[in-house]
């Protein structure tokens, strides 16, 4: 097996260092390189390069997006350090599934996940619809992955990690384009986009079309219509109006897995509205108010047969589910002298879910937070980032998220860092549904809804950032050791769920020790080369009381991305991905190591007033048959041809 591996990886890197010796005779671009290191908004909110931000920042910018090859937005999450990705195909259809360093499980996540600042996380599960964005991939500026708890930052809802999505401003996408592929499984996608402006106003237009059949065998297709608008108004020399729209309609396909379960269509909605308004004299000072509506809904009504009685009317079961939020949220940043920098601000947040399967009545939840975070230069060589998130809701009362971190620059560009932070994760909606388990771990009693206890972790982390200008490289490497607890589970996914897949009983019995190591190096030794190594150890530790803690993550990791631009018009990347066999929480199967390559090999075309691109994408190059989550979805090679042009502005 490992000569089997060996064959392609030998390829790949001798490939890597052809490009990469012809690439350095040629000239550097002085853009590419001046923002190579890019500075980090959402560790702290504040404006930081990476050797100021507190703890490990990932970040996945526009070069990183392109030679991916990604048409699924979870597919670039391979790529971070610590993060697992697989896919679900029951209740809902096909659903990707996005990981931090496990203990989550199908549709509840332990991830703050945002776009320009607005949370994507639903309010009933916790989770994220991965196939619900409505923006296209060309859309994205930068992906900021915060490796570890941010609540300090992002409240309760960053436990483990937060993400957060800032799109291109209209101004990066003046003119018109589009782009429309085809492939195998079905893969059938098309995007159309126009930026333009007018003075100090810029805007952008997109709508699309994501569509496939799934996996091989399985009755799992996917429909999506998007679109999205953004506005852009410089209003004054230091007033800036953001408004953004959006909806996605859709529909999943459902395969049956009973008579209580029959194959069907389930439609999902989403729209949402954004307006941000900021005031900024420089840099470090200014202010700024954010306010977005988003709803969900998910439409699945369907009538079951009961197998003993077939002649009686078909009871009808409506499984769907209806999330509405809006939000409201101030923020101040300050600047006291050349050596301390701070923000503080306050937010209210309004959740209304109704699940008519599981609730008599709508559930409305009302949170109110308060934060700041200072960042303070206490010698040339130490800087200190201190903050905290008071946060009060309805659930658990008031609760307080605190985060500490010291930055040590042993020498010109490198730096270490030392961070503590505690963070809380609420239960949710359905978590905190009628009756439950609560108690200490062996002991559960039942007990009122509402007195659920929040999930808590209590992070240490060592890390090393290290920068070679010269090189064009960057070095992160991450130290941690995590406890997690008061784990919120599901009593009886294991052995046998209620009407409609949700458990009835939720119950805190689980604590879990976890310790590891993640790196991170990223070279650029030419304009026309990339390549980024990840790589993660994990250990955990859990006594596995309610669920299998101790596996829900691969204990390694791996993961080589490589890049080369040839004769100014040829494109070639590859992705080489390795992790250790698992099984994750919830009602998974137990997943057996996998060794995958991806490629992408495109041709830029000069064609009348624009430029077009034919590019074709395979995914598991070599088909290495692996499950995904379950053992009935497996992976194939796929492979897609996409054909993209836009116009000159």
């Amino acid at each position: 097996m490992l000569q089997a591996r060996a064959g392609p990886i030998a390829c790949a890197l001798a490939w890597a260092a052809c490009g990469i010796g012809s690439a350095q005779a040629q000239s550097l671009s002085e853009q590419q390189f001046l923002t190579e290191f890019p500075t980090v908004l959402s560790a702290t909110r504040l404006r930081q390069d990476a050797t100021q931000a507190p703890q490990a920042v990932t970040v996945i910018d526009q070069q990183m997006i392109r030679a991916s090859g990604a048409r699924e937005f979870a597919e670039l999450f391979r790529m971070v350090p610590g993060f697992t990705v697989s896919y679900v195909t029951h209740v809902k259809g096909l659903q990707p599934i996005v990981n931090y360093h496990g203990l989550g499980r199908e549709y509840f996540s332990r991830l703050q996940v945002l776009i320009d600042g607005r949370s994507m996380n639903n309010a009933t599960l916790g989770g994220v619809d991965w196939s619900e964005f409505p923006l296209a991939m060309g859309d994205i500026d930068r992906i900021e992955v915060i490796r570890g708890p941010s609540s300090a930052s992002h409240g309760i809802g960053a436990f483990m990690a937060t993400i957060n999505f800032i799109t291109k401003h209209p101004s990066q996408q003046r003119g018109a384009g589009a782009s429309v592929s085809a492939g195998s499984d079905g893969i059938r996608d098309a995007t159309a986009r126009y930026g333009g402006g007018a003075g100090a106003l810029d805007y952008r237009l997109t709508v699309g079309h994501r569509a496939d059949d799934g996996f091989s065998g399985l009755p799992d297709s996917r429909s999506r219509n998007f679109a999205g608008a953004r506005a852009d108004w410089q209003a004054s020399p230091v007033d800036h109006l953001l408004l953004q729209a959006g909806a996605t309609d859709g529909d999943n396909e459902v395969s049956s897995s009973g008579p209580a379960n029959p194959q069907r269509d389930v439609g999902v909605r989403t729209w949402y509205g954004q307006l941000n308004w900021e005031r900024s004299f420089d840099t470090d000072n200014g202010f700024y108010a954010q306010f977005y509506y988003y709803r969900y809904e998910l439409l699945d009504r369907y009538a079951v047969r009961p197998p003993t009685v077939p002649d009686n009317p078909f009871p009808q079961i409506d499984a769907g589910s209806t999330v509405s939020r809006a939000d409201l949220e101030v923020q101040q940043n300050l600047s006291i002298g050349p050596t301390l920098r701070w923000i503080w601000g306050a937010s209210i947040r309004s959740d209304q879910t109704a699940v008519p399967l599981l609730f008599d009545e709508d559930r409305d939840l009302l949170v109110r937070r308060l934060f700041t975070h200072a960042e303070w230069r206490a010698t040339d060589k130490l800087l200190v980032n201190a903050g905290a998130m008071l946060e009060d809701n309805e659930l658990t009362g008031t609760d307080l998220a605190p985060q500490l971190a010291l930055n040590y620059r042993v020498a010109p560009n490198h730096t270490i860092r030392f961070n503590l932070s505690k963070a809380l994760r609420t239960p949710t909606s359905i978590e905190n549904q009628s009756e439950f388990n609560v108690g200490p771990p062996g002991t559960p009693r039942f007990g009122p809804s509402g007195e659920l206890l929040p999930e808590s972790i209590l992070s240490r982390e060592i890390s090393y950032f290290g920068e070679w200008p010269d090189q064009h490289a960057t070095l992160d490497v991450k130290l941690f050791d995590d406890d997690v607890q008061d784990l919120i589970d599901l009593v009886g996914q294991r052995d046998g769920a209620a009407v409609g897949g949700f458990p009835r009983n939720a119950v805190n019995g689980d604590d879990a020790r976890q310790r590891g190591i993640e790196a991170q190096l990223v070279w650029r030794p030419a304009t026309e080369t990339l390549l980024v190594l990840t790589a993660s150890h994990l250990q955990t530790r859990s006594d596995d009381r309610l669920d299998n803690y101790s596996t829900s993550a691969p204990r390694n990791v791996a993961h080589l991305l490589m890049s080369r631009r040839f004769a100014q018009a040829w494109d070639a990347s590859v992705s080489l991905h390795q992790q250790s066999a698992f099984r994750a929480s919830g009602l998974s199967d137990p997943q057996d190591s996998y060794f995958r390559v991806d490629t992408r090999l495109a041709r830029q075309l000069p064609i009348g007033p624009g430029v077009g691109e034919l590019a074709i994408t395979v995914e598991n190059l070599f088909d290495n048959n692996y499950t995904e989550y379950r053992r009935d979805v497996v992976a194939d090679r796929r492979a897609w041809l996409t054909f993209s042009y836009a116009l000159s502005p």
